[in-house]
């Protein structure tokens, strides 16, 4: 019976803790602690939410309007404004049920307009961005799509699943673009945007409400609709893979030169241009009779420099040429997953799609690439990609090495018998730690340093 009072009184007490914190995080709903909206571009519609309950500022007496709104704070909005009450049992890594946000992040799965990550957190702090809010609403409001995403400037940027949602939205008055021209999917909505897009969305709800009013004597409940990740939305499955013209046929080709320390293993022809033979260390090479390539013994192909006999010469420059096309390509492709995991890899398990990260991506420990024979995978990274000795990325599903593709703008350092798999476009150098490797290839625009690695070409 005392365990039972016990079990009880620690229950309450955590409930009552939950409480606080609840109430502690969202602030004051009174318009006059709100110090920083007066003057705002949204300042009437923030005050009627605040004076409606459905909106909160802090306790220092702020609001914050251009803070950015995060994805359990999206999900509070969304059901408090949208009336969503039912919650659904939801098992996430990252949402504990202590959390303030559970009941909300828990409702939003029930009402299906948000879901988590394959790996399965929610990531409830994660930044919204305004292509994301587009989906919600428009799939709230099971809005029917159109082309008029297509006319913002920066269209091409846009994922394709979000590029339905955005013409919906726009259509229907709630989103628009920026004076510029651009729409802007990829940045992270304020939380004066959000509140303002969403009072939008409610008077359109409220429009089609008068449309097709619902039934008032037998309610017939709409059948709930299947949960769709809104973040994490399935990429087509005919996405191209990056075309590498002739520089598929190098599996190490570089601006700027190569260089090992003996003995690596590469199979698969290598390139230097516009650089010539004398930046190529460490493969003692032996030149063929037509002074068209060499050979070492460290690599099974042929080895190609800027200075030896035509054809060689113009060969690598359409090889080099392409290789830079190829690395736009890439990092031009509409992407699918933004900032995931905020740049850590380690542990992760990656689906098909396009991924982009405005940092650096770490490699702490295994990671695993699952798809089909068929699926593309490109991570588009602004910095460069660090993978730690002893770590290795491995294909499940039949993924294969040539459907992948790393394009970073950054130095690409590959730990001491660590090993990568697919192609790495880098704008600067590529680094193998000692006894390194790689299926892939290394495509770089200025050199590629080799110690006792492993090269193979998919």
């Amino acid at each position: 019976m005392l365990a039972l009072v016990e079990q009880v009184g620690k229950r309450s007490f955590i409930w009552i803790m939950t409480l606080c914190m609840i109430f502690s995080s969202v602030g004051v709903a009174s318009a006059a602690t709100t110090n920083d909206i007066n003057g705002h571009w949204a300042e009437s519609t923030i005050t009627s939410w605040i004076n409606q309950g459905l909106a909160f500022g802090y306790e220092d007496r702020t609001f914050r309007p251009n803070a950015e709104v995060n994805r359990q704070e999206f999900t509070a909005l969304v059901n408090r404004s949208f009336g969503f009450v039912q919650p659904e049992a939801i098992a996430f890594s990252d949402v504990a049920w202590t959390d303030w946000s559970y009941s909300d992040i828990a409702k939003a799965v029930k009402a299906g307009y948000v879901s988590g990550y394959p790996d399965g957190t929610f990531l409830p702090k994660k930044s919204m961005s305004r292509q994301e809010v587009a989906v919600v609403i428009a799939k709230i409001l099971n809005l029917e799509s159109s082309d008029s995403s297509t006319t913002f400037t920066d269209a091409i940027i846009t994922a394709t699943w979000s590029k339905g949602a955005i013409a919906a939205v726009v259509d229907h008055g709630i989103m628009g673009g920026f004076p510029d021209g651009s729409f802007r999917p990829l940045q992270a909505a304020t939380r004066a945007e959000s509140i303002t897009i969403l009072d939008r969305a409610l008077k359109v709800k409220a429009e089609q409400e008068l449309v097709t009013p619902e039934p008032v004597e037998t309610p017939t409940p709409s059948p709930e609709p299947t949960p769709e990740p809104v973040p994490v939305p399935v990429p087509t499955p005919t996405m191209a893979p990056i075309d590498l013209g002739t520089a598929g046929n190098y599996v190490i080709l570089s601006k700027t030169g190569i260089s090992s320390v003996p003995n690596s293993i590469v199979t698969g022809n290598i390139g230097v241009s516009p650089i010539d033979s004398t930046a190529i260390t460490g493969f003692s090479l032996t030149v063929d009779a037509t002074n068209e390539f060499a050979t070492s013994s460290q690599i099974t192909g042929k080895v190609y420099a800027s200075d030896y006999t035509s054809p060689t010469p113009s060969t690598l420059t359409t090889a080099i040429s392409n290789m830079e096309t190829a690395y736009t390509d890439a990092a031009g492709r509409a992407v699918d997953y933004t900032e995931l995991h905020v740049g850590d890899l380690s542990g992760q398990t990656l689906t098909a799609g396009v991924y982009n990260w405005g940092t650096s991506v770490v490699i702490n420990s295994d990671v695993t690439i699952k798809g089909g024979a068929n699926d593309v995978f490109i991570f588009q990274i602004a910095g460069g990609i660090t993978q730690a000795s002893g770590t290795k990325i491995i294909l499940q599903g039949g993924v294969q090495a040539k459907n992948i593709f790393w394009q970073t703008a950054q130095t690409v350092s590959i730990g001491t018998n660590a090993h990568l798999e697919g192609i790495v476009l880098s704008k600067t150098n590529i680094t193998l730690g000692t006894n390194a490797s790689i299926n892939g290839r290394l495509l770089a625009q200025t050199a590629v340093t080799l110690d006792k690695s492993t090269v193979v070409a998919p």
